[in-house]
Order: structure tokens, then C-alpha cells, then sequence
């Protein structure tokens, strides 16, 4: 209830929080297609407005958006900004099927001259949906990225977007209706109120469509007004910033009023160009007269499963990189605030690279290491007088130059002949056994709670000539020739051999450990997980792993859901899903904590799903204001991970 009430009165809140520089983008590209990087060029985007609320839906490919965009230009460039093919698109979201599509517009967020502009398009087109586009409410959801163009529309490069569009005051005035627009009505069926000083009020506005189908409308301009008192109704939004359907405001701080006026203006786009309409209602005192109970839109959060002696069994953990121990100061520190979150896992980065923070006769230990200091023993021993559970984390295939030197005969070669600088060749037993003696190794030494695989794929395709013969013996024609079916197989026997040979060996050694793994979000046989080896759901049936850690780093936490309810559907056993959430976000090359809300906005998520865990990237962006959320609101009762 206290939730419901506090986001109503932020929804009535004149004035929208300010955000520094987030706004702004200073255009780096990333290289895409083969193409060297572009840089060149700064703008702040300022605002994105949608002209209609509701849209006419002809087909399921096209529909006339009038979407705008006002941006600055800082420093100039001869480039545009669009979202016109391929990856660079805005993500759209059907609330009522679920279904995340990629909406591409031609825009034109021309660089060359300083200053304020506005660029506007009025068609989107829809491509590889997650569902066919269908009639109800749909929203922009943030963007994915934005092509660089020249003009005469030779692209570029692809850019990131700023955290800009993640706004959730932006998502909030993005959502419009789609529906039959051949002809169409409006009404106001439903008012609700506590009819108390500064209570909750809420209007739904309902449009029937063509077909006679009702659906609502939730981004009217809309007020509401009694003698010389005026308030604004906004969209009422959930937990997850998803409309309700509802108009929500607050009543005057003093006396409530007798009678109560509202009035909508809806802008429509029918088959005939864009309409406006006017709906009116006139409300009583008392009409819709609900509790404040009555009128919470927010179910409450599952209860968490517990012990017999009444611990919380939820795994919180996080990934914490090698910078973050190599002194007895810092890994003090880092156990000392990973307690203070209520966390009681730490996923502890030993291996990548060359660096390597353990004792063993296999690999040498980093030379950055404190003298004296055996970071993993240490480590262990602290997080344990805890109650922190350590499970040591390897860059399986994630090695440079200098490891090549020391184990030379494992370079990855691409198909023009040229050396991977940052990966090696999984495909041979010479890496493998090297590999995988080295965790059982650890396991055996030390006294882990579990063994984490990360880069546990190919990374790239080989094209070495080893490749090449093991590649023909097996298949039958070269290696040139394979398809992405034929990759993925190949892939996954080498990487499956890793996963399935540590698995064995670490449990042999360390009976209780858990093996778990981070894999990519993306379950699509396409995706590059697939094409790289990675079989989270065939690994966890084959119990080669206990845990599957999606890195699930969206700042959209509809894209979140979407992701995780699929890991759900392909696991044997749900619970062996434990949720990889980010705490930063990115702005071009500048990357910060992400806000304490968001990161929250996802933990409720991970758990109204169902889900027994989350793990949390990384430490480095464990900010003093997320770490506060941890203590008073996420966190406050103390858990052991779930699996124990």
C-alpha cells in the first residue's frame, strides 16, 4: 500500500527528476560490419513525443507513428542519426501478448549544423517480431541502436544510444493504442476515488473500435477540475513502468469538492489522416467510492521460501573483478561491503587473461599480487567468517598473448589467417586439459562453495589448420563450407567437453560444490551463444550444472521478463536459474552506476517471477546509494542461497 500511494503522489508531481549528462552522446561507433569505428560529432536528445495516442492498425507491418525527436547539436559532424535497418531500432512492447518487436523509423538527426532541431517521422515499420502486432496498448520501450549515415545514405557505423531513452518519465508518454480506426468512439466508464484530501483518483478512458472491440486509452490530455482547482491525470504505471489502463491523480490537499469535472482530448491516426476528439464526465462526491486497500494496483511480493529454522533461501550474489583483490586491505574491504548488502555469494574473477589469483602448479600467480598474499585463500577465509559463500571464477577462453607464450599451440585463427588477439582455440585437447586441470586444481586446494565458468564458449571461429582437418574428418567437406548448423555442433562438442570434464572432476575432488555458468541472454539457435557452443538448457538436463546465469543486463525490465521466462521454459529445473542483473549503465564510453530504483524495479521482478537467486555485475558499481537499497529495502532479512 505504502508503494501504491507514494507512486501516485510521484505520478501527480509537477516537476520530472533532472538527470545529468545522460542525455548526452558523444558518437563513438563500435566497428560494426567489418567497418573501422567512426567518431566524430556530440548531441544531447532532449525529448521524444508521440503526436497521437492512438494509432490505426492496418497491418501488422506498418503503422502511421508521428514520432519526433528534439535534439541539440554540441559538436558537429557530416553524419545522421536513424534507425532505419538491420539492429538499429527502438524496441516496442504489446503489454497485453508481452511481445517485444523492433520498431525501425527513417529519422534524420542531422549533425552538421549546431544548435536545437527537431526531426520527424510519420510511418515505423515493424520487423522480426516477437508476436505479430496486435490491437491494445503498445509503448516505445527504449532504443537499441542508432545507425551512422552519411548523406546519400551510405552507412557508417552503429552507435550506442544514451541512457536517455530509458527514461522511465520518457517510456510513460511513448504508449499509444492500436486499433480499428475505420470509425470509433469514446468513453469515460470508470471513476474511482477515496474522496479524501490529496486521495487517489482514477479514470479509465475507453475507445471502441470498428470491430466493437474495447481498449484503453492511457496518454490522453487529460484533466480534471472543480471551481478554481486543476490537476493533471497521468498513466498510472506498475512496478515493471507498464500502464494499467488507469488515469491517476491526487484530489485537493484541503476540502474535497461536490462535484468533479474531466475532461480528455485524444489525438487519433485513422485511415483518413489524424482526428481529434473531446470526451467529458461529470462525477458526484462519493461516485466510485473505494478504500485506499481497494484501490492498490501492485500485487504483493511472493513470500520467500525458508529453512526449518526460518532463513530466507534466496542466492544473492555478485561477480567481483581482479582489480578488487590482489591486497589484504582490498579484499577485507570487498567482503566487508558485499556483507553490508546482505549478499552471500561472491563470484570472484581468479582467471582471465594471464592473471591468475590463486596457488597452483599449473599457472603462475599474477605478479600484481600483494607479497605475501594468497588472494583466493584469504578471500575464502573471510567471506566464510561471514557466511559468504566464494565460487572462483574463470575466463575459460578468454586468454592474450603473453598465456599463448607460456602455452604456446592454442591460437585462434580467423578465416583470413589472422591470430585472435583475446581468445584461444577451443577445439584443442591441449587447452582443454589445460583448462579444466587448473579449476579441478583450485577445487582441490582450496575450499570453494562452487567452480564459475564465464566465456565458457568458442568466442570465434577457427580456421586454423587443425581446424580444418579435424573439421573435414568429422563432416565430410572443409570447414569453409559449414553452416551455422554445422558451427554449432562442432562448438558445442569442444566447449561441452569442458563443462562436462570439470563438472566431474570438481565434484570428486569437492562433493558439495556447485558448478554454474554465465551465458548469453539471447536463446536463439541463430544467436551467437548457440553459434559459439553454449547449451545452458543441455548442460543444466545432463547435470553438468547446478546453476545458469543469464547476463541479463537490459535497462528495460519488460526485456528482462521476456528473457527470463525463457530460460524458465528451457530448463529442466527452474530452480538452477539464478538471474544475472547489471548495476551499471553506459553513456558512449562513460559507464556509471545504475539508478538504486531500477536495480530494484528488477530484484522484484527476479522474484515475482519465481526465481530463487540473482547475481549482480560487478562490485566496482556497488555505489554507496545502491548499497544502501540493499540494506533498508531489498536486503534487510538475512538468506542463505537457495541451493543449500
Amino acid at each position: 500500500m505504502k508503494r501504491f500511494l507514494g507512486l501516485i503522489a510521484g505520478i501527480a508531481a509537477a516537476a520530472l527528476p533532472i538527470f545529468a549528462q545522460d542525455g548526452v552522446l558523444e558518437l563513438k561507433g563500435l566497428g560494426a560490419g567489418g567497418k573501422k569505428p567512426y567518431q566524430g560529432g556530440k548531441v544531447e536528445f532532449l525529448e521524444v513525443a508521440l503526436a497521437d495516442q492512438v494509432v490505426h492498425l492496418a497491418t501488422p507491418e506498418t503503422i502511421p507513428l508521428r514520432l519526433s525527436i528534439r535534439y541539440k547539436v554540441l559538436e558537429t559532424a557530416p553524419v545522421l542519426l536513424n534507425s532505419r535497418m538491420g539492429t538499429e531500432f527502438w524496441r516496442l512492447y504489446q503489454y497485453g501478448g508481452g511481445g517485444m518487436s523492433e520498431l525501425h523509423t527513417r529519422e534524420r538527426i542531422d549533425l552538421s549544423t549546431l544548435g536545437e532541431a527537431t526531426t520527424a517521422v510519420q510511418t515505423a515499420t515493424i520487423e522480426r517480431e516477437a508476436t505479430r502486432l496486435a490491437k491494445g496498448m503498445a509503448g516505445i520501450r527504449g532504443h537499441h541502436y542508432f545507425l551512422v549515415d552519411q548523406a546519400d545514405g551510405q552507412w557508417l557505423d552503429v552507435a550506442r544510444p544514451p541512457p536517455f531513452f530509458n527514461r522511465p518519465e520518457l517510456a510513460r508518454k511513448l504508449v499509444f493504442t492500436l486499433a480499428n480506426l475505420t470509425s470509433f468512439s469514446l468513453a469515460i466508464p470508470t471513476v474511482e476515488s477515496t474522496w479524501t484530501p490529496a486521495g487517489p483518483f482514477r479514470v479509465k478512458l475507453v475507445l471502441t473500435d470498428a470491430d466493437g472491440d474495447a481498449l484503453p486509452v492511457v496518454t490522453p490530455d487529460a484533466t480534471v477540475r472543480a471551481g478554481t482547482w486543476t490537476a493533471r491525470l497521468r498513466p498510472e504505471m506498475d512496478d515493471l513502468n507498464s500502464p494499467t489502463g488507469w488515469l491517476v491523480g491526487l484530489l485537493p490537499k484541503t476540502a474535497v469538492p461536490d462535484q468533479v469535472d474531466i475532461h480528455l482530448r485524444v489525438s487519433a491516426m485513422t485511415p483518413n489522416g489524424p482526428v481529434k476528439r473531446d470526451v467529458s464526465r461529470t462525477v458526484k462526491k462519493g461516485e466510485g467510492q473505494k478504500t485506499a486497500l481497494a484501490l492498490a494496483t501492485a500485487a504483493g511480493l511472493p513470500a520467500f521460501p525458508r529453512t526449518p529454522a526460518g532463513i530466507i533461501r534466496e542466492t544473492r550474489a555478485i561477480w567481483v573483478n581482479p582489480r578488487a583483490f590482489q591486497t589484504k586491505h582490498d579484499v577485507d574491504a570487498l567482503v566487508e561491503r558485499t556483507a553490508a548488502a546482505g549478499l552471500n555469494m561472491i563470484v570472484a574473477d581468479i582467471f582471465v587473461r594471464s592473471i591468475f589469483l590463486a596457488q597452483s602448479d599449473l599457472h603462475p600467480m599474477s605478479a600484481k599480487v600483494e607479497e605475501g598474499l594468497d588472494p583466493l585463500g584469504r578471500l575464502i577465509e573471510k567471506a566464510h567468517e561471514k557466511g559468504i559463500e566464494v565460487h572462483p571464477w574463470f575466463c575459460v577462453t578468454y586468454r592474450d598473448p603473453k598465456f599463448r607464450r607460456f602455452l604456446p599451440g592454442v591460437d585462434l585463427v580467423d578465416r583470413k589467417g589472422v591470430v585472435a588477439k583475446l581468445a584461444v582455440d577451443v577445439h584443442r585437447p591441449k587447452y582443454r586439459d589445460f583448462i579444466v586441470g587448473l579449476m579441478v586444481d583450485v577445487a582441490t586446494r582450496y575450499p570453494v562453495d562452487g567452480i564459475h565458468l564465464d566465456y565458457i564458449r568458442a568466442m570465434e571461429q577457427c580456421y586454423c589448420a587443425e581446424c580444418r582437418k579435424e573439421f573435414q574428418q568429422q563432416f565430410g567437406k572443409p570447414l569453409t563450407e559449414a553452416s551455422a548448423e554445422d558451427w554449432m555442433v562442432w562448438q558445442r562438442q569442444a566447449v561441452g567437453d569442458i563443462v562436462r570434464r570439470t563438472a566431474a572432476g570438481v565434484r570428486k575432488v569437492r562433493p558439495s560444490a556447485k558448478l554454474s555458468a554465465a551465458v548469453f541472454s539471447d536463446l536463439r539457435p541463430g544467436a551467437a551463444g548457440a553459434l559459439q557452443g553454449q547449451d545452458p538448457g543441455g548442460w543444466a538436463a545432463k547435470g553438468w550444472l547446478d546453476l545458469v546465469i543469464p547476463m541479463d543486463y537490459s535497462m528495460d525490465s519488460l526485456s528482462v521478463r521476456a528473457i527470463e521466462q525463457g530460460f524458465l521454459a528451457i530448463l529442466d529445473d527452474d530452480t538452477k536459474l539464478v538471474t544475472g542483473l547489471s548495476l551499471y549503465t553506459r553513456n558512449g564510453t562513460e559507464v556509471s552506476s545504475r539508478s538504486p530504483d531500477l536495480v530494484g524495479q528488477q530484484i522484484r521482478l527476479v522474484r515475482r517471477l519465481g526465481i530463487h537467486g540473482y547475481c549482480l555485475f560487478e562490485l566496482s558499481h556497488l555505489d554507496d546509494a545502491l548499497l544502501e537499497s540493499f540494506k533498508t529495502e531489498h536486503n534487510r532479512e538475512r538468506a542463505i542461497p537457495y541451493f543449500r
